[in-house]
């Protein structure tokens, strides 16, 4: 008797755990890719700590590139966002990597001159033109403005902000 207690107490923890992780969205955007032909050419990984599903490989064109992300996106809907970082063959890939680190420049500049927002503790990834921005500020005004200034930069194609406000943390003397 008290072996099946354990087992069906084991049984409903299992049944449990697996309902609330939810949907695997790693799995749904590589059906996506999958549906449309481009699983051999793109890559999709769920970052799930920043709620972002990056897409990377290289495409023969452009309507490639776009196919794949509307694809994913349309299959994950607002599970997670899309870092669409896929390169298009040819010149692009040369260009995507002298961009992203003037891109990476561009940012430290722009935040050592900006004192009035605190992003002591955001981090950047670039890859492709495509910034993923992650980590905490105190407040909503600094996650704005921290992401504008980025669209701001030259070359950057698309901006994915996952900064999260957290209002319990102090904000950063000024400079």
């Amino acid at each position: 008797m008290r072996k099946w207690m354990v087992i069906g107490a084991l049984a409903s923890a299992v049944s449990v755990g697996a309902c609330q992780r939810g949907p695997d969205v790693e799995k749904m955007a590589e059906g996506a890719l999958e549906s449309i032909a481009l699983e051999d050419h793109v890559d999709a990984k769920f970052d799930r700590s920043a709620g972002v599903v990056r897409l990377s490989g290289t495409v023969d064109s452009v309507d490639e590139r776009t196919r794949a992300a509307d694809a994913v996106k349309a299959s994950i809907g607002t599970r997670a966002q899309v870092a669409n970082e896929i390169v298009v063959e040819g010149a692009h890939a040369k260009a995507a990597d002298d961009l992203d680190a003037g891109i990476e420049e561009r940012f430290e500049t722009l935040m050592e001159n900006t004192p009035d927002v605190d992003s002591s503790d955001v981090a950047l990834r670039v890859a492709n033109g495509v910034v993923t921005l992650t980590g905490t500020v105190p407040r909503d005004v600094d996650r704005t403005k921290i992401e504008g200034l980025v669209r701001s930069i030259p070359g950057v194609f698309q901006v994915v902000n996952a900064v999260t406000v957290e209002r319990s943390r102090p904000a950063a003397p000024k400079k």
